[in-house]
């Protein structure tokens, strides 16, 4: 199976262990604490994901393996979340895995009903933009 769908399935199971959507919010905090921070020079403005609501900056570099690292980086502590959950997915994975693993986690996971439209939105632009950096990559 697909290394990032297995790694997004294994996160779907521990969101779903927890029946109280509190306590699912209450996890994506803490997923959020885990991000590293990005550097305010790694910030520029060609790093800014567009169509998010808050500020989203993402950074793909290559490895000599040909697979990438993301790193993330937003002004709002539960996007921060989100970017922790697609890194975990995404990241150290060949551009053919991160393609052929469509990101719906906050659907199947429980999560999709706590975030208003616009987060929504903003969650489809940060995985487009993933999406594009693996099909520049291949």
């Amino acid at each position: 199976m697909n290394p990032a769908c297995e790694a997004q399935n294994e996160l779907v199971g521990d969101f779903n262990e927890l029946d109280d959507p509190f306590f699912r919010y209450e996890y994506l905090l803490g997923l959020a604490a885990e991000l590293p921070v990005m550097s305010d020079a790694d910030k520029e403005r060609s790093a800014k994901v567009e169509g998010c609501q808050s500020q989203v900056w993402m950074r793909a570099d290559s490895n000599a393996d040909g697979t990438l690292l993301f790193a993330f980086e937003s002004d709002t502590l539960i996007v921060r979340g989100i970017l922790r959950v697609m890194q975990l997915i995404y990241s150290g994975r060949t551009p053919a895995d991160i393609v052929d693993c469509e990101f719906d986690l906050p659907v199947r996971a429980g999560l999709d009903d706590l975030f208003e439209a616009q987060r929504r939105s903003g969650m489809r632009s940060i995985a487009s933009a993933v999406r594009a950096a693996a099909e520049v990559s291949s």
